[in-house]
Order: structure tokens, then C-alpha cells, then sequence
């Protein structure tokens, strides 16, 4: 039988699964949505990963491939995720990779920083050393600044603001209420749950919105992104001075969907970036970071095989 992997990325608002051979070739590849523990209902969630999971494994057996490993990462329960890798593929291996790592090993970094800007936000800096520092990932209530979810929470702040007076007009207002499906702002409060608060995943799917009227010239939209990329390039800053990462200039990975905002969000989190006289190259923003578990997965099953030899 043929040795294969399995990459879990489990974020705020989607789940990627990646069956892969050792040769880092994708064979089969199934989007979820949440995976984290803040988000999710278990049982729910349970079965979705779970039929998920058994169509990969239909790919598997059709290649007559085996899982000895699988990657987990992201903000995910370990436990329920676990639970239905092993139900499905029986005792195979788990091997839990930080965000961080991901990014990195896309770009084959042994060191550089890793910022990390989804529905949530977080920023992780790794020196020559193999020593971690890192700033951020507090989650909705008391960080994710420049996030997904921080970006949708202060457009739909701004809309309230206008609707009181409190704030300038902005054509988020049109915007917010067509992709809420509401003809009424105070119907903003109605929630399947009755909790009175939205579902972060979906304030956070309110950012391409935000992102659209700011190419169309709303100074609202503007100042939400500039702001955000200020806030990134905060995190970003932080983490790598206490990093003492000795590469000049130091690598810089970007990942998950804020950076579809492009110029809105980088210009100002490269002024930020120039103002503190850190010297950074900017990798190419990661759009599959699932592909990043199935590499340093291989990685491993390398060493070991070397290891052996």
C-alpha cells in the first residue's frame, strides 16, 4: 500500500482537508466550514467532518493508500478533531503544527515571522534558534485586531453610527443590509440563537464588502481598512523585536483572507512597517495554508526515512 498524508486546517469561518502522497501531490481536497471551538456544535460539527473525512478516505482506498499521519492546525478542538480522523482512518498519528509553521514552511523558511489575519489575527516570529515569540490570537472578545471579524465589526459600528448621526454617511449601510437580508437596521438583532449577537464567521464575511466599497472611493471603508493594516503591522512589529531574528532583511509570510484587501490593507501596514526600521521582505501572500501541513509533513517522514537509512 501506498503511504499518504492528511493536512487538517481548521480556521474561524472554513475547514480545508488535504489528502496528499509523499511527493506533496494532492489527491483529494473537501472545504468545511468553522472548525473553532468557539464557533462550532459538536455534534453537529462531528458528523459534517466525518462525511467529509469518508469521502477522502474513498479516494485513499481507490489509490490503495494508507494514512499514517495527520496534520492539525489552526483554531480547532483537538479532541473532536481527532475523534473523527481516527474513526474514519483508524489509529493514525496526529501531529499538531502551529499557523505559524505553516506559512513558513510554504516559503522553506527555517526563520522569518508568520502573520497570520482570517477571521481572527495572530503573529508569530521564529529565530535561527528555534525559539518562538509571538503576539496576538486573544480571539473576538479581546484581540483579532486587523481580522476578518475586526474589520466586519467596525463597518457594521460605523453603519450604526451613521444611522444615529453619530458618524459620516457611508455606502456600507446599503451594503450591510443586503448582505444581512434586512430592510430594517434594528433587524440586525434577530439571530437564530436569540443571543443577540451575530456569528463572528459571518461579521467576518462581511469583509470583502468593506473591501469593495473602499475601491469605490467610501472614506468610511478606507479608514476601517487603513486602520486595519495598521493594527497588523502592530502585531507584526512587536513579535519580531522580541524575536532577535539575526536574517536582515527578515522574511515576512502573510496568510489568510484580509490580505485580499491587497493596497488597501498593505499600504498602510508597510508605512507601519518602515516607521519601526525593521528591514522585512514580504513574501507573497499563502492562499492554501493546508499545503504548507502537507510539507513539513513530508519533511518529517524525510528526516525519519534518512534517520533510518
Amino acid at each position: 500500500m501506498e503511504d499518504m498524508l492528511l493536512a487538517f486546517e481548521g480556521g474561524g469561518s472554513k475547514t480545508r482537508i488535504l489528502l496528499a502522497d509523499l511527493e506533496e501531490r494532492v489527491r483529494a481536497s473537501e472545504l468545511g466550514k468553522s472548525s473553532s471551538s468557539l464557533y462550532i456544535e459538536r455534534a453537529s460539527y462531528l458528523a459534517e467532518t466525518t462525511r467529509l473525512l469518508r469521502r477522502v478516505k474513498r479516494t485513499a482506498d481507490r489509490a490503495h493508500g494508507r494514512i499514517r499521519v495527520a496534520g492539525l492546525a489552526g483554531p480547532l478542538d483537538l479532541k473532536l478533531v481527532t475523534l473523527a480522523i481516527r474513526s474514519v482512518f483508524g489509529r493514525v498519528r496526529i501531529s499538531c503544527i502551529s499557523e505559524g509553521d505553516i506559512a513558513l514552511a510554504l516559503h522553506d523558511l527555517e526563520a522569518g515571522v508568520s502573520l497570520v489575519a482570517g477571521t481572527g489575527s495572530s503573529c508569530r516570529a521564529l529565530n535561527e534558534k528555534g525559539e518562538h515569540t509571538s503576539c496576538g490570537g486573544f480571539g473576538p472578545q479581546f484581540g483579532d485586531e486587523g481580522s476578518g471579524y475586526w474589520i466586519g465589526r467596525e463597518a457594521i459600528a460605523a453603519v450604526v453610527r451613521a444611522r444615529d448621526g453619530r458618524g459620516p454617511k457611508t455606502k456600507l449601510t446599503k451594503r450591510l443590509m443586503a448582505y444581512l437580508r434586512i430592510s430594517d437596521l434594528w433587524r440586525i438583532h434577530e439571530n437564530p440563537n436569540g443571543s443577540g449577537h451575530l456569528f463572528p464567521p459571518r461579521v467576518a464575511g462581511f469583509t470583502p464588502q468593506v473591501f469593495d466599497a473602499a475601491r469605490d472611493g467610501d472614506a468610511v471603508a478606507r479608514g476601517i481598512c487603513r486602520s486595519a493594516g495598521r493594527e497588523l503591522a502592530g502585531l507584526v512589529v512587536a513579535a519580531t523585536r522580541q524575536a532577535r531574528i539575526r536574517r536582515r532583511p527578515i522574511p515576512l509570510v502573510l496568510t489568510g483572507g484580509v490580505f485580499r484587501g491587497e493596497d488597501l490593507i498593505l499600504r498602510p501596514f508597510k508605512q507601519v512597517l518602515r516607521e519601526s526600521g525593521l528591514k522585512f521582505q514580504i513574501y507573497p501572500p499563502v492562499t492554501e495554508p493546508a499545503m504548507g501541513i502537507v510539507k513539513l509533513l513530508a519533511r518529517q517522514r524525510q528526516r525519519k526515512s534518512a534517520h533510518v537509512s
